[in-house]
């Protein structure tokens, strides 16, 4: 047994828990509304302490309007604490298919593990993948608490396609997936790899991990992300290491910071392109870095298309407003469907007659011309098939 321990905040949507070891086992919840609130609360409280096995202790819940999957985290994380006899919990998961390699990724919206405020209503602003940050969002001591608390919403909401930073393996990554993983992610994102060793030994840990929690194996994808300048000149190698690699990511702020370069576009115009080659030569999704000024939509859209036009399929976004403009980017506009349209049929009648020179529009179309127009009715299809903006 150990001294008590107090988990969450009083901060919005988030809840606080003092967990005191011994004694019979007692619940005190302290909200505003008791009449309303304090019934359900409870019941959250008393299901979880009793899947945890707890029997004793006093557990004091202080609630700020949190969800119930964000009280099942704080007592989990306390009981934890006070009583190191208590295993971690796998909580039931909601119905979350095995993503696909190839889906459209074209923005990845950042948020960090350890802010309930943050992540409450994070599924509802239309972005293709959801990334859980346990890494730089998370400051050391809320580590523990976040991982957990991340565990729980992946359990409880459906997410458009889950993903978790975690912190690197030999600085604390290794607990980040031994938890998150009961939570099954789609996705593993890995900070600062450097070469296919780094991607390996997270494909092996995550093996482990899914045949110890009946999840199939193979099946948890992984986005390395290149942050460094050893990482970005390993990008083939990285890319290639391990089947479970969907997407090669860029981050340009620690990336900068590694090389001594001020983030300008020329600056980035090597890394950016060597992620892009890489990712390409080894058959998997590119991703650029965040744009950090959220209120600058026409410097984000400038920045979008020049990562479109280097080859990048998505980028990242650090805040629900920049999702939209990102899309309108990375999406096929109508006018480029239409001509692609074009393209398409006009090499098909051209095959059917066994003419070899085609021409739309005035212009040569060559096989180059052809697989691009092609490409772009794939992801076209795949969007509206989808629903997706």
């Amino acid at each position: 047994m150990s001294d008590a321990r107090t988990v969450g905040s009083d901060g919005e949507r988030d809840g606080r828990v003092t967990a005191t070891p011994g004694g019979k086992l007692s619940v005190v919840v302290v909200v505003e509304n008791r009449e309303l609130l304090e019934r359900g609360i409870r019941e959250v409280a008393e299901e979880t302490l009793a899947a945890l096995k707890v029997k004793s202790g006093t557990y004091r819940v202080e609630d700020n309007g949190a969800l119930d999957f964000v009280i099942a985290a704080r007592l989990e994380v306390a009981a934890r604490a006070v009583d190191l006899k208590v295993a971690p919990l796998s909580p039931k998961v909601v119905d979350r298919p095995a993503a696909e390699r190839d889906r459209p990724r074209r923005s990845r919206l950042y948020a960090p593990g350890n802010t309930p405020r943050f992540l409450l209503g994070i599924e509802l602003y239309g972005e293709d993948a959801v990334l859980l940050d346990l890494e730089d969002a998370v400051p050391p001591f809320e580590k523990e608490a976040a991982r957990t608390l991340v565990k729980h919403l992946l359990a409880a909401v459906d997410l458009p396609e889950a993903w978790v930073r975690v912190n690197p393996l030999d600085l604390g990554g290794k607990d980040d997936l031994a938890e998150v993983l009961r939570g099954r992610p789609n996705g593993i994102c890995l900070p600062k790899a450097e070469g296919a060793r780094d991607v390996q030994a997270l494909s092996a840990l995550l093996a482990k991990l899914e045949k110890e929690l009946g999840i199939p194996v193979g099946s948890t994808l992984v986005m390395p992300i290149l942050e460094t300048a050893k990482g970005v000149l390993h990008a083939e190698e990285i890319a290639g290491s391990d089947p479970r690699v969907a997407v090669l990511a860029f981050g340009a702020e620690d990336y900068t910071r590694d090389v001594g370069a001020r983030r300008t576009t020329e600056a980035l115009l090597f890394a950016r392109s060597m992620v892009v080659a890489g990712a390409k030569a080894s058959g998997v999704q590119a991703s650029d870095t965040v744009y950090a000024n959220v209120d600058d939509e026409a410097g984000l859209v400038c920045e979008s298309k020049l990562a479109r036009d280097l080859g990048f399929d998505g980028k990242g976004a650090i805040n629900p407003r920049q999702i939209a403009p990102i899309h309108s980017v990375f999406s096929p506009s109508p006018a480029e469907v239409e001509e692609a349209r074009k393209v398409v049929a006009a090499a098909e009648e051209a095959e059917a007659r066994g003419v070899g020179a085609i021409t739309v529009g005035g212009k040569m179309v060559d096989r180059p011309v052809l697989e691009r127009a092609r490409r772009t009715l794939r992801l076209a299809d795949r969007l509206s098939l989808e629903g997706r903006r």
